[in-house]
């Protein structure tokens, strides 16, 4: 793993942070997994204590840290594409509705409520993969992704967020059970008891969606809360 450490008090709070890789078997590095709403144990708590690293495992300049981590988090906001794993559950999400009954007992993609958030959100996902694209190409050339990278973090996670939320209104009833295990079937679900024959109320992806829906609540808070993206876009796209 990475750490931005304090090396130095300087004059401004950016300066005499170090950019520090880590060796996670380290003497002194410890890693305590935390469990998320999904039962899935997908980030950790890491505890240091007095852990030593050798002066080779500094990226860039000592006290020059800040500098390397903001060119990072360019990539980290905006360097993955978020839209054909989006596109692939919004499809998916068209699937289940043809089948899936609602309150007039008609299926559920038939309501034209539904089915309208739907086809927007289907062309949101289109807009943002056109523009992943073109952040991508820029990147493959050398071009600065800038602050448009802050621009995808923001259309990125908040589709996202509104792609759960037609999902959990979709799954209906069945939403409202807490079953983890349906995300590991067999496997270990830390402070859940699982039924001893597995059973899962409805259908699999009926038991997700409050999981997910919890779950990808945090994408506008992490890399960045969107706010702050917005604030960027706002002094570097806009000039306020």
């Amino acid at each position: 793993m990475f750490a931005l450490v304090r090396t130095a008090r300087e004059d401004r709070p950016q300066k005499g942070i170090t950019f520090l890789l880590l060796e996670m078997d380290s003497p002194g590095i410890e890693v305590h997994p935390m469990l998320m709403a999904s039962g899935e144990e997908v980030q950790s708590q890491v505890f240091f204590s007095d852990v030593r690293v050798p002066a080779d495992q500094v990226l860039g300049t000592v006290g020059e840290g800040w500098s390397v981590a903001k060119y990072l988090l360019e990539f980290e906001r905006g360097g993955s594409a978020y839209a054909p794993d989006l596109e692939a559950r919004a499809a998916q999400l068209a699937r289940f509705a043809a089948r899936e009954a609602g309150d007039d007992g008609r299926a559920l993609i038939e309501d034209p409520h539904f089915a309208g958030r739907l086809a927007a959100l289907r062309a949101r996902i289109r807009v943002l993969g056109t523009m992943e694209l073109r952040l991508l190409s820029g990147a493959q050339e050398g071009a600065s992704v800038g602050a448009l990278s802050s621009m995808m973090k923001v259309l990125g996670t908040e589709t996202a967020q509104a792609l759960t939320q037609l999902t959990l209104e979709a799954a209906g009833p069945r939403a409202l059970a807490y079953q983890p295990h349906a995300v590991r079937p067999g496997g270990p679900t830390p402070i859940h008891e699982v039924p001893e024959d597995g059973y899962v109320g409805g259908e699999t992806w009926q038991a997700l969606a409050p999981l997910r829906y919890f779950n990808e609540r945090a994408a506008s808070i992490y890399a960045g809360s969107n706010e702050i993206q917005r604030n960027i876009l706002a002094r570097a796209v806009v000039g306020l």
